[in-house]
């Protein structure tokens, strides 16, 4: 602009030297109001200027831009004199110097600051210190740590019967029917607990004879059939399709033009499935070769899972300590450039909380990144809650900003083990979830999700599952299930030694206590056939509630065993404090989740659960 007005300026002083009576253009002319060219007319500007009459608000319009111009122009004039100078004590500064040194020192330049950027971002310099810290003390100690990581390794081990029939390796004969057969009914016997009694937390969520019945005779017609043979398993086509398009209603996504899903093998693999979607995604849309992804420390694992796999940088912010629900400001300071998504549960495993998604879906519309919405622990219980009476928030495909949520099918939807559903706000997002293979020798190859053969009878038996439960179904299991998990909160919230964490809402709840080891008490009802699940940051007890536990007497067993044990350590505690002795909750030595949170260094803990993997594929059992 400035270079333009300048040489207009030149311009017309020459002409103004040479001839002044010369007509010209006048910069301003299209905001009179006739719109005449001057030129054309044959008088000289003097006239015209005394000639022609300007409106007021042509005036003031003028007026404006020309101290626009003005201004633009010192601001320009500025930022050259600035240069200028800047050369001038460049070129000084460099005189005498030898061209290769320049180059040398602008790229060493340039690569410390992309080393100070590194180590001060994100809080790297702190976690390498950490590190650093824990490496030199685990290389001292590294004898002591590995023999009670070894021997902590050991109690995993499975317990075997003496003369126990083991298959190491092929049998040289081939076995008969009935002996196979009786052979896994005594593993089942021997090996595994019983659900029926409803003491399991999740794991079994239906359970029902009839039901179970009827998904065997379903999974029995489709036992060999492979969805990733389309041209051969028609059936099994049709029955994934449906039940994508089955949770898609739930969520309301029949009110988008564009929303769909795909079937997955389980919670984690959906996740996954959203993670590298959300990754392809900032590839190729805005050129980010290092995504990151928020989510709250609460989130579940496989968020862990995916990110390490697919090589996505996952920042973890915290949750309120009092509602354990995610920290939305906090949220809101970590996205950044490379922000490709950020995460709310509905609920959380931990707590049974239902994060603000309101607010994270507005939040990411506002800063047009993904949201995706973890359902997967409560996909066939929030959706139904309204219906059934209770008041929920909203958490579906009606926020403008929710991209994507992942729903268990094989959880409170009672399908068999090995399903589960990620929806898709658009048909392009879910793109970004398929591998093609267009160049292979062997044919053209697609696949939508991780696995290639899937288990098409697994398929069928979640298509039936559906149906045959529908939504009345559904709604009325709701509605048994959350007035349980209400009737558990309410009772144990009125004993003195026990807090309920967070605000649960749905089927998941847990608990802790300020004055009693909470571990303890879980192993205590252990031994009375409760299998809850331990919680830590806060140390904790999880329940998530199943139609199980709707069976009659179940709650009141239930209430009345963690009353009489917690009972009885509260007394315990209260006459320790009587004889002023000092009472630790974690004292005992069987709290072994006390005991490991405690543990600063946390790859320790990872060494002994890699112990642990190595355990359960041991055949030396």
């Amino acid at each position: 602009m400035p270079f333009l007005l300048a040489s207009l300026l030149q311009e017309f002083k020459k002409k103004k030297d040479e001839e002044k009576t010369k007509e010209f253009k006048l910069p301003f002319s299209f905001l009179l109001r006739e719109s005449v060219s001057i030129t054309s007319m044959g008088v000289s500007s003097k006239k015209m200027w005394c000639c022609w009459r300007v409106a007021p608000f042509h005036l003031s319009l003028a007026l404006s831009s020309f101290i626009i111009i003005i201004i633009i122009i010192v601001c320009e004039c500025f930022l050259g004199f600035l240069l200028m100078t800047l050369s001038d004590f460049i070129d000084q500064t460099l005189q005498g110097r030898r061209p290769s040194s320049i180059v040398y020192a602008s790229v060493g330049t340039i690569v410390a600051a992309k080393l100070l950027t590194d180590i001060f971002k994100d809080g790297f310099l702190i976690k390498r210190s950490k590190f650093a810290k824990w490496r030199i003390i685990r290389t001292l100690t590294a004898p002591i740590i590995e023999r009670e990581v070894k021997a902590a390794g050991k109690a995993f081990k499975m317990p075997a019967k003496k003369g126990e029939f083991k298959a190491k390796k092929l049998p040289e004969k081939s076995t008969t029917d009935e002996r196979v057969l009786s052979l896994v009914k005594t593993f089942h016997e021997d090996l595994d607990k019983p659900y029926e009694t409803g003491g399991f937390s999740g794991s079994v969520y239906h359970g029902g004879e009839s039901h179970t019945q009827l998904i065997n005779r379903v999974m029995e017609l489709f036992q060999w059939s492979n969805p990733l043979h389309v041209d051969l398993f028609g059936a099994t086509r049709k029955m994934e399709a449906e039940v994508a398009s089955m949770v898609l209603h739930m969520f309301n996504g029949h009110l988008l033009p564009d929303a769909c899903g795909t079937v997955t093998s389980g919670g984690t693999e959906s996740i996954m499935m959203a993670l590298k979607s959300y990754r392809d995604w900032g590839r190729a849309k805005r050129g980010i070769e290092k995504p990151s992804v928020i989510v709250g420390v609460t989130a579940h694992p496989a968020f862990d899972k995916g990110a390490e796999y697919f090589g996505i940088n996952l920042i973890k912010v915290p949750v309120d300590p009092v509602t354990q629900k995610i920290d939305v400001k906090e949220v809101s300071k970590h996205i950044k450039y490379n922000t490709v998504a950020i995460v709310g549960s509905a609920p959380t495993f931990p707590h049974g909380t239902i994060d603000p998604i309101s607010e994270l879906a507005e939040l990411a519309y506002r800063h047009k990144i993904g949201l995706h919405v973890d359902c997967c622990l409560g996909g066939f219980i929030v959706p139904f809650m309204e219906k059934a009476g209770f008041t929920v928030p909203i958490v579906d495909f009606r926020l403008p900003g929710v991209t994507t949520i992942s729903c268990d099918t094989h959880k409170y939807g009672y399908a068999p083990k090995g399903s589960s559903t990620v929806l898709y706000r658009t048909k392009d997002l879910r793109s970004f979830q398929f591998c093609c293979v267009a160049d292979w020798p062997g044919g053209i190859y697609c696949s939508p999700a991780v696995s290639g053969s899937k288990p098409g009878n697994v398929i069928a038996g979640t298509w039936a599952a559906m149906v045959r439960m529908g939504e009345e179904g559904y709604v009325e299991n709701c509605r048994k299930i959350v007035n349980v998990r209400i009737k558990m909160t309410a009772a144990l919230s009125k004993l003195p030694y026990i807090t309920i964490l967070g605000d649960p809402i749905t089927s998941v709840f847990a608990f802790n206590s300020e004055c009693i080891d909470i571990f303890i008490l879980g192993d205590r009802l252990s031994e009375r056939g409760w299998a809850l699940n331990r919680l830590q940051f806060p140390s904790g007890l999880q329940f998530s509630v199943t139609l199980l536990q709707t069976n009659e007497g179940v709650v009141d067993r239930f209430i009345k065993d963690v009353t009489s044990i917690g009972e009885e350590m509260y007394m315990a505690v209260k006459e320790a404090e009587k004889e002023h002795r000092v009472v630790k909750k974690d004292d005992a030595g069987g709290s072994i989740y006390a005991s490991q949170q405690r543990v600063s260094d946390r790859s320790i803990v990872k060494d002994i659960l890699r112990e642990f993997l190595d355990q359960y594929y041991s055949a030396n059992h």
